[in-house]
C-alpha cells in the first residue's frame, strides 16, 4: 500500500514537470518567433538565454551546494546534444518557417526518442502502438511539406527541421540515462553554459548576428534575459521530469508545442489554418497518443554515481 502511494506521488510530479516545461517550450517557440520576425537572428536568439539561464544555474548550483565535479562531462555532453543542436535547428526553423509547421515538425522529436529508447531501456520496448505511431506521424510530416512550400517554406528547411526533431529524439534516451546517473542540478549549469557560450561563439565567430532595422527595442533584451530565466526553469523541469520518469512520459511535452505553435500562428501572426496543417497536425498528434500510450510507465532503478 505505502508502495502504491509513493507510486502515485512520483506519477503526479511527473505530470507536473511535463505541464510545465511543455507549456514553457511552447511559449518560448512563440517569443523566438516574434524575434526572428523582428529581425534578430536565430543565433542571438540561442546564445543569450542558455548564456544567462547557464548563469542562473550555476549560482544556484553553487549556493544549494549541488554541483558536482563528476558531472561535468555528461552536462557539457548534454548541452551539445539535448540543447544546442536542437535548439538552434528549431530556432532556424521558427526563423524560415510558419510557427504552426515548424512546430509540428518538431513535435516528431518522441517518435526518433521511442526507437533510440527501445535499443536502451530494458523498459521501453517497440511495439505495435508505437510502430503506428511512427507510420501516421510519417504521414502527417508528408501533408505538412506539401503545404508548407506553399506558404514560402523549402523542403530543406523541412529537412533540417526534422533532423534537428531526430537529434532531439535521440537526446531524450541520452538525457534520461545521466539523470539515473546525475542529480539535475548538477547536469544543468554544465548543460546551459555549454550551450550559451559555444553558440556565442559561432554567432561572432561567422559574423551570424543581425539586429533590427533602427537597432534592439527597447523591450528585446530584457524579454532575452526572461526568456533566459524561462530556459533555465523548464531545462531543469525536464531534466528532474527524466529523473523519475520514463522516456516515453516525458515525450508528451511535444503534445504541447503543435498546440502553441499552430493556435498562436494563427492568432499572433495570422498565420493561415489550412486544410493541409489541420490534416497534418491531426496525424501527428494521433501519432504522439500513440507514442505515450505505447511507452511503458515501469523502469528499473539504476543506482546514481553522484547521490
Amino acid at each position: 500500500m505505502m508502495w502504491l502511494k509513493t507510486s502515485n506521488r512520483f506519477q503526479k510530479s511527473i505530470w507536473s514537470f511535463v505541464a510545465f516545461t511543455g507549456v514553457s517550450f511552447g511559449a518560448g517557440g512563440l517569443l523566438v518567433k516574434k524575434f526572428t520576425n523582428d529581425g534578430i537572428d536565430a543565433f542571438t536568439v540561442t546564445w543569450v538565454p542558455f548564456l544567462f539561464g547557464g548563469i542562473l544555474a550555476l549560482a544556484h548550483g553553487i549556493v544549494t551546494k549541488q554541483l558536482r565535479r563528476s558531472a561535468v562531462p555528461a552536462g557539457v555532453l548534454l548541452g551539445f546534444f539535448a540543447s544546442l543542436g536542437p535548439s538552434l535547428v528549431f530556432n532556424i526553423g521558427f526563423d524560415r518557417l510558419p510557427a504552426g509547421i515548424n512546430t509540428l515538425l518538431i513535435s516528431l522529436g518522441p517518435i526518433f526518442t521511442a526507437i533510440v529508447a527501445h535499443f536502451v531501456f530494458a523498459d521501453e520496448r517497440f511495439n505495435l502502438l508505437k510502430a503506428f505511431g511512427l507510420i501516421t506521424a510519417y504521414g502527417g510530416v508528408s501533408v505538412l511539406a506539401l503545404g508548407s512550400i506553399d506558404d514560402g517554406g523549402s523542403i530543406w528547411d523541412i529537412l533540417l527541421v526534422l533532423t534537428g526533431s531526430a537529434i532531439a529524439g535521440g537526446a531524450g534516451v541520452l538525457t534520461r540515462y545521466l539523470t539515473l546517473r546525475h542529480k539535475p542540478m548538477a547536469l544543468l549549469a554544465p548543460n546551459l553554459l555549454t550551450a550559451g557560450t559555444t553558440a556565442l561563439i559561432v554567432t561572432y565567430g561567422f559574423s551570424l548576428d543581425t539586429k533590427p532595422d533602427g537597432g534592439l527595442a527597447a523591450w528585446h533584451m530584457p524579454m532575452l534575459l526572461v526568456f533566459g530565466l524561462i530556459t533555465y526553469l523548464s531545462f531543469l523541469s525536464i531534466l528532474k521530469a527524466n529523473e523519475i520518469g520514463t522516456t516515453g512520459q516525458v515525450s508528451v511535452i511535444g503534445y504541447f508545442l503543435p498546440l502553441f505553435g499552430v493556435i498562436g500562428g494563427a492568432i499572433f501572426f495570422n498565420e493561415d489554418l489550412d486544410v493541409e496543417v489541420l490534416v497534418g497536425g491531426a496525424l501527428i498528434l494521433i501519432a504522439m497518443t500513440a507514442i505515450a500510450r505505447g511507452s511503458l510507465p515501469n523502469r528499473i532503478p539504476e543506482r546514481r554515481v553522484d547521490a
